[in-house]
């Protein structure tokens, strides 16, 4: 392993505070060496984002530079052999942004199939895919060198259905509309969890169709109505409750849609404090406020 650092390094990392995010270095790494020895999401977590060349990466901080690695590194440990006096090794606040861990992320299956129809969002409705350098079908296979062996489902039946792996647990994400799934279970269709949750996306219409979009749609959401119906009215009153609070305080109203994924879960005073949805870990890129009748 070689390491070098320097004035054009450090003008980069002026250019570019975006990195300071964690989930803005992962998003880097999306080509990704297959073969490479160390996993991004490890080299994300330690400060790194990827170059685009070799396995070369640079620490948003210090602007440290770290290549060739081999087997059984520890990005964080070369990290600080190499760049001892880096501010974010040595734990202090310069604005690292680290991804969530433990974002309460399993409301209930109905009510976000309810809030989706509320807000649905217009990802892949522009014609263009949000991810290009993922249009191929092999491209995207190849981000799955990583995929947890324990995942419920393959890497290549992801691939097929438009995902690429993010490097982080089990989320994916459609290389056209951006729409990010996680948490997969034994049985999951990506096809229909895709046509499920994300109807509008343009790569999802032109491979499956309207129609097969649309049977999904209706027996999804039909079963949810069902539900309800067969629910008392106590039960009801208590479901719309729940359906309009808060999901992080629980105690305020639901206000505020999230840009761009369109989840509509949190009230103004906690949507402040996010960067990330705690429905599909989106990078929130902006919010619209709702108003409920």
């Amino acid at each position: 392993m070689s390491a070098d650092c320097g004035f054009l390094t450090m003008l980069r990392i002026l250019e570019e505070p975006r990195m300071r995010e964690e989930a803005e270095r992962l998003r880097t790494f999306q080509n990704w060496p297959a073969d490479a020895p160390v996993a991004s999401g490890d080299l994300a977590k330690a400060g790194f984002f990827f170059l685009g060349s070799g396995d070369k990466v640079q620490c948003f901080c210090c602007g440290g530079v770290l290549r060739f690695w081999e087997q059984g590194d520890s990005p964080a440990v070369e990290h600080k052999r190499h760049f001892p006096t880096c501010s974010f090794i040595l734990g202090r606040t310069v604005g690292n942004i680290s991804l969530a861990v433990g974002s309460s992320d399993s409301v209930d299956g109905q009510l976000l199939s309810q809030l989706q129809r509320m807000t649905m969002d217009d990802q892949g409705t522009a014609g263009q895919a949000v991810y290009p350098e993922m249009e191929t079908e092999d491209s995207r296979l190849t981000t799955f060198h990583n995929w947890p062996t324990e995942a419920s489902v393959q890497p290549d039946v992801l691939a097929q259905a438009g995902f690429f792996y993010t490097g982080h647990g089990d989320n994916v994400k459609c290389f056209f509309c951006d729409g990010g799934l996680r948490n997969w279970e034994p049985g999951d269709d990506p096809w229909q969890e895709h046509a499920k949750w994300f109807p509008r996306c343009e790569f999802l219409i032109q491979s499956r169709g309207q129609e097969y979009i649309s049977s999904i749609q209706d027996a999804h959401f039909h079963l949810g109505d069902t539900m309800v119906r067969d629910q008392s009215p106590e039960e009801l009153l208590r479901q719309l409750q729940e359906e309009r609070t808060c999901k992080v305080c629980m105690d305020k109203l639901v206000s505020i849609v999230f840009i761009p994924c369109g989840h509509l879960v949190v009230c103004g005073d906690c949507a402040a404090s996010l960067r990330h949805c705690p429905i599909c870990r989106a990078v929130i890129r902006g919010s619209v406020r709702a108003f409920m009748s």
